[in-house]
């Protein structure tokens, strides 16, 4: 009541701008002001009505993230998980507050088929959580390119030419990942299947000699380079990479304007030149004899 009061006596116009520029200054500096009793309430009122009105406008979106690595890991000084959420927050412009948030795939999995569930996920391919559960439409345009890669010990390499390459080897995957396209492999026990909860565990049980094949995101590949001095020293990257694949996000069905929020965005995304160095994972180059290989551009691939 004092607000609408405070907007009657002195204008809405006057009113407005009063609010702004003191909802956002400290108290013991509005009582400073030489400004009647009075109307230090008014201007005090009537910013907090502001600020009350501007946070039940802005959505909480949660961006989730079920990598446990860098780049991808909400933990990392340097991930881009948060760089994303931030991006796309001072892209919405008060409509959207996106938060990075970190979930096990297991738990993510669990949430996912709850109804009217809220949030994105980030970095994500419907191969791996099904289309039946998630329909096209809720899912963005492709905006990131990437690979994964084969890393066995340079004293026994695999030379990975096929999934068949793998046959007879104890594979170190990561906990609650899908592998789709091995799972045959799997079931028939051809490939053993030794679950941890990282990349970066799967490469230290791997230099152990605990596994002796392990799957790593090209994404990943720079910062395990600098996690692990002596990498290039026992780890061997194949030529080809096991599969090269894109990332989307994707929400829960029934958010068709968040969905089309996200095209809009990711479509400036994919021409920024600061995000293509960032997200251009597919120009890294692989280890093998005799010299670097390029997995392809990032960019002009992307559907």
């Amino acid at each position: 009541m004092l607000s609408l009061v405070c907007y009657l006596w002195l204008g809405v116009d006057t009113a407005r701008s009063m609010a702004r520029s003191m909802a956002g200054a400290p108290l013991r500096l509005m009582h400073r002001l030489r400004l009647p009793r009075g109307l230090r309430q008014c201007a005090l009122a009537a910013g907090l009505a502001l600020l009350a009105h501007t946070a039940a406008a802005t959505e909480v979106i949660p961006l989730y993230t079920y990598y446990a690595d860098l780049p991808f890991a909400v933990s990392g000084a340097d991930n881009i998980t948060a760089k994303l959420a931030g991006w796309l927050t001072q892209r919405a412009q008060g409509r959207y507050l996106f938060v990075a948030t970190q979930l096990p795939r297991r738990r993510l999995d669990a949430m996912i088929h709850e109804p009217h569930w809220n949030g994105v996920v980030a970095w994500a391919n419907p191969l791996w959580f099904g289309e039946d559960v998630h329909p096209r439409n809720s899912w963005s345009h492709a905006y990131m390119m990437d690979a994964n890669l084969v890393v066995s010990l340079r004293s026994h390499p695999i030379v990975y030419d096929s999934d068949r390459s793998l046959e007879g080897l104890r594979l170190g995957s990561v906990l609650g990942f899908s592998y789709p396209d091995i799972e045959d492999l799997i079931k028939s026990v051809k490939l053993v299947r030794d679950e941890a909860n990282s990349e970066l565990q799967n490469l230290l049980r791997l230099k152990a000699g605990r596994v002796q094949v392990a799957f790593l995101q090209a994404s990943s590949l720079p910062y395990f380079q600098q996690a692990l001095p002596d990498f290039e020293q026992w780890a061997y990257i194949a030529q080809k990479p096991r599969t090269v694949f894109y990332r989307y996000l994707f929400t829960s069905q029934g958010q068709p304007e968040l969905m089309t929020f996200l095209n809009q965005q990711l479509d400036v995304l994919r021409t920024d030149k600061d995000w293509q160095s960032l997200l251009g994972t597919c120009e890294l180059s692989v280890q093998h004899a005799p010299g670097p290989r390029k997995i392809g551009h990032c960019w002009s691939k992307l559907p």
